[in-house]
């Protein structure tokens, strides 16, 4: 195995394990565990996950139609009675269907709108990876012995003493 290849293969170790690690700190920063208490940063959080049914590409917490207020009322009624907040964005899901929410559930086939994504980015990385290291091996393995000769002998020329560089006296100029 040449030494290129071999770190190469050193390099994408690094990088896939880096992947991992970053893929795993993504994954254990996500706040699942549910909130209570009644205030408005909570009613405000909660109503930003909610989609308004009559406004377009507004959450509840953005649009002043009277279905938003009812939301935020209802979200009011429902922190009060001491649900946590993925109860109450059920309860709305529930009544008025998936929908409703503006970010898809992390759980079930909803999922796969966050899962999805990552492994697509994921394969192309791997498969522009795998490319290029062909790319590369394919380019060394055409250069053939007459190639190399050529390329340390023009080397050889560039360095030799008395050489005045392009255009000037060379000891190569007679023929040899």
């Amino acid at each position: 195995m040449t030494a290129g290849r071999h770190r190469w293969r050193q390099q994408w170790w690094a990088w896939s394990l880096m992947a991992v690690v970053v893929a795993t700190a993504l994954w254990l920063s996500i706040d699942t565990t549910p909130r209570t208490g009644v205030d408005d940063s909570r009613r405000y959080a909660i109503a930003t996950q909610l989609k308004c049914l009559q406004c377009v590409g507004e959450s509840v917490a953005a649009s002043q139609s009277p279905l938003a207020v009812q939301f935020r009322e209802e979200i009011d009624a429902q922190m009060r009675q001491g649900r946590t907040d993925d109860e109450i964005l059920a309860f709305f899901s529930q009544r008025y269907g998936q929908e409703v929410l503006l970010s898809p559930p992390s759980s079930g086939l909803g999922s796969l709108v966050w899962i999805v994504p990552v492994v697509a980015v994921a394969a192309a990385g791997l498969g522009l990876a795998s490319t290029f290291g062909r790319w590369r091996r394919e380019v060394g393995a055409r250069s053939t012995e007459d190639d190399r000769e050529l390329v340390a002998r023009a080397l050889r020329h560039r360095d030799a003493p008395g050489d005045d560089g392009p255009g000037g006296e060379s000891a190569d100029r007679t023929g040899s």
